[in-house]
């Protein structure tokens, strides 16, 4: 699989310093950039395919969440997903909207790359990540639910801003709340240490699909036992 024939470059060069310099003025503002029709559609239909084929494998996790996870290994080496998250110039275009010389995939054996299913009853509560960034591949909507919920800039490393988060978790601040926009084929990167989100919960029998690709500013990241444990219920061989 060439990964190039997947990426509308048209839309979006990859190549173009300006874009990503747009877009990276866009992350630094608001820890969020959407680039919809960043999978051409026509590759859609078999990315849909391919992720009901992962989705089979996938494992029931309630690690911090309500989804079902596919590990880094358990995509075949002719996953098309797989050849997009392992090309060079999708990760030194990401590495340049974030200002960063050089980004490296995660050596997580698992956890390098994930395909979140969730299905009917599913959902990811109000949360923080503990990294700076997360890059995902929105791939098929769930018939219901299953949005985007985010609160930007809600706190910072200086101001926790405490009262306004738990007013969010309790329903009071909806004002502050957006729905990003993750038709299919849209790439997102998104900063979730300063942004409160969520996944609103998943009805009807369609899965909803996202792949999540792991960087990061440096080599060798890896995760603890216990996360792979509550994530993939394995350990590596």
């Amino acid at each position: 699989m060439d990964p190039a024939a997947l990426v509308d470059t048209d839309r979006w060069p990859l190549d173009d310093d300006a874009l990503a310099g747009r877009l990276g003025q866009q992350f630094a503002r608001e820890h969020v950039v959407v680039l919809p029709g960043f999978v051409r559609q026509d590759a859609l239909p078999a990315l849909v395919e391919e992720c009901d084929r992962l989705a089979r494998v996938a494992y029931h996790t309630t690690y911090n969440a309500d989804l079902e996870v596919v590990a880094y290994d358990q995509f075949p080496a002719d996953s098309a997903i797989r050849a997009l998250y392992e090309w060079d110039p999708l990760m030194e275009f990401v590495a340049r909207v974030l200002g960063q010389e050089r980004l490296h995939r995660y050596a997580d054996p698992f956890g390098a790359l994930n395909l979140a299913v969730m299905r009917d009853g599913h959902e990811l509560g109000w949360h923080f990540d503990q990294t700076d960034f997360v890059v995902s591949i929105a791939i098929q909507p769930s018939l219901g639910g299953g949005h985007f919920e985010n609160v930007p800039q809600v706190r910072s490393a200086d101001n926790p801003n405490e009262t306004t988060v738990e007013a969010v978790r309790r329903g009071e601040r909806d004002d502050l709340v957006r729905i990003e926009p993750m038709t299919p084929g849209t790439l997102m990167l998104f900063n979730g240490r300063w942004s409160l989100h969520r996944v609103s919960r998943v009805t009807g029998p369609v899965p909803r699909h996202v792949a999540l690709l792991a960087y990061d500013t440096k080599p060798g990241t890896d995760s603890d036992d216990e996360l792979k444990l509550g994530r993939y219920g394995r350990l590596p061989a």
